[in-house]
């Protein structure tokens, strides 16, 4: 038996990222001041972020392929520490590419992907192996039959199942009975829920199965509720360039952290911290080159 580590599913594209001081005009040519060119997508980002600042190895249960621009992504995943496990691996599949204009001016981005909805991979029971030295499974909705099986598997194997819920998915009318702590980007929002509702959106997922839950909101502070507590979580501030992948990053330390000793607030406020100081360069890795991962193991 290995040694114990998250698993991670879902997605991974290759992110090529271009910073700029303003978002171009349309018609125009604009020099980049800074590139970008590596894994992406919500689980890939988790994992290599749990990777880190945990110093294990986890799992990425996610689909790649044979395709050249699928040996970039695999190549960085495993730079990076994590060991990908590839549902497809004699796909001729392109993996879905992220084309990012990031405006360092204003700390937003621009986003244009196909993500991963033209590939459907099945589960294997070598896939589902991999739960049991889990220390936790995160799933971030992409390929959906794949996250339920996993899911279902990971609670029965008594594994603490976490969703990275960005926005609402099909998927998760299903999945979150099988979900113990859900966290949201501000912009879930489930069907007959009021938007704009953070009260509401967590009686929503407490009422659909997670015990635990959160909402992020960028700078703001983090909602979370969970049994006798309800609260905030104060965001550091600090000054911003590139926003790109922050919520993934906050989804995989607080893996990390919330396997240490299971404190929910705890490990989102934690988790927060690394991912304002990711706020602070270009790209989604730069931030590990100022920071010491020793202290946070």
């Amino acid at each position: 038996m290995g040694s114990r580590s998250a698993v991670f599913a879902g997605l991974s594209t290759l992110d090529l990222a271009y910073a700029v001081d303003r978002y171009p005009a349309e018609d125009s040519k604009t020099q980049a001041g800074d590139l970008f060119l590596g894994a992406g997508g919500p689980a890939a980002n988790a994992a290599v972020a749990y990777a880190f600042v945990s110093g294990r190895t986890p799992a990425l249960v996610t689909a790649l392929g044979k395709h050249a621009l699928a040996e970039l992504i695999r190549g960085d995943l495993r730079a990076h520490g994590v060991a990908a496990r590839d549902l497809t691996p004699d796909g001729d599949q392109q993996p879905p590419v992220s084309s990012i204009i990031v405006a360092t001016g204003a700390a937003t981005r621009t986003i244009v992907s196909l993500d991963g909805s033209r590939i459907h991979p099945e589960l294997d029971d070598a896939a589902i192996e991999l739960l049991s030295t889990a220390t936790v499974l995160l799933l971030d909705g992409h390929y959906p039959r794949p996250a339920l099986r996993l899911a279902a598997a990971a609670r029965a194997a008594g594994v603490p199942v976490v969703l990275d819920a960005g926005r609402w998915r099909p998927v998760h009318t299903e999945l979150l009975s099988a979900v113990d702590i859900a966290i949201c980007s501000h912009a879930f929002a489930p069907p007959g829920v009021s938007e704009g509702s953070a009260d509401a959106v967590l009686d929503f997922l407490h009422a659909a199965g997670p015990r635990f839950a959160a909402i992020s909101h960028g700078g703001a502070a983090i909602r979370y509720s969970m049994p006798g507590d309800r609260g905030a979580i104060h965001v550091p501030a600090a000054p911003a360039v590139d926003t790109l992948g922050a919520g993934d990053i906050l989804h995989g330390a607080f893996c990390h952290f919330y396997e240490r000793d299971a404190d929910f607030p705890s490990a989102l406020r934690q988790a927060a911290e690394i991912a304002t100081l990711s706020c602070r360069y270009v790209g989604t890795r730069e931030w590990m080159r100022h920071h010491a991962s020793q202290s946070m193991r």
